[in-house]
C-alpha cells in the first residue's frame, strides 16, 4: 500500500509581516528675496600707538590754573594739547603746555623747524620725555 500525501495550497502565499520604514521628510526652504543674513562684524584690530616722547611746546606759567586754561584754548583750537611738569631739570617749577606731540625724534625736530619758521612761533622750543 502506498499513501500519498499532498499538500495543497489555494495559491496564497502567507503575508509576512510588513516591516515599518521611517523616513525623514525634508521640506523644500522657501527663499525670500528680503531675508537678510546678519554678517558678525570682525574684530578690531588694536595697533598700540608708541607713546609721545618728544612735545613741541608753546608756553610755560609758574601757577598750574594759568597751564591749564591754556591748554584747554589748545584743544578748543583742535591742537592735542596737554600740561607737562617735571621732577627735575631747569625747568622743574614750571608747567608747560604743549600744543604738539611725537613719537619719532625726527619727525618732532622736522616740525620743529618748520613751526620755527611761522610768524609768532619763533619761541615754540622742544622737550623730550626721559
Amino acid at each position: 500500500m502506498i499513501f500519498t500525501v499532498a499538500f495543497f495550497s489555494c495559491g496564497k502565499k502567507k503575508e509576512e509581516p510588513k516591516k515599518v520604514v521611517q523616513r525623514e521628510v525634508i521640506k523644500p526652504v522657501e527663499e525670500k528675496k528680503d531675508t537678510i543674513i546678519p554678517v558678525p562684524e570682525p574684530e578690531p584690530i588694536v595697533v598700540e600707538k608708541p607713546a609721545n616722547k618728544y612735545f613741541l611746546i608753546a608756553a610755560s606759567f609758574v601757577k598750574e590754573a594759568n597751564a591749564i586754561s591754556f591748554k584747554d584754548k589748545l584743544v578748543e583750537e583742535g591742537f592735542d594739547s596737554e600740561v607737562i611738569v617735571r621732577d627735575r631739570g631747569l625747568n622743574k617749577d614750571f608747567y608747560k603746555v604743549s600744543y604738539k606731540g611725537f613719537s619719532d625724534r625726527e619727525l618732532a625736530y622736522r616740525e620743529l623747524r618748520n613751526e620755527k619758521k611761522q610768524p609768532d612761533h619763533e619761541d615754540v622750543w622742544l622737550l623730550i620725555k626721559k
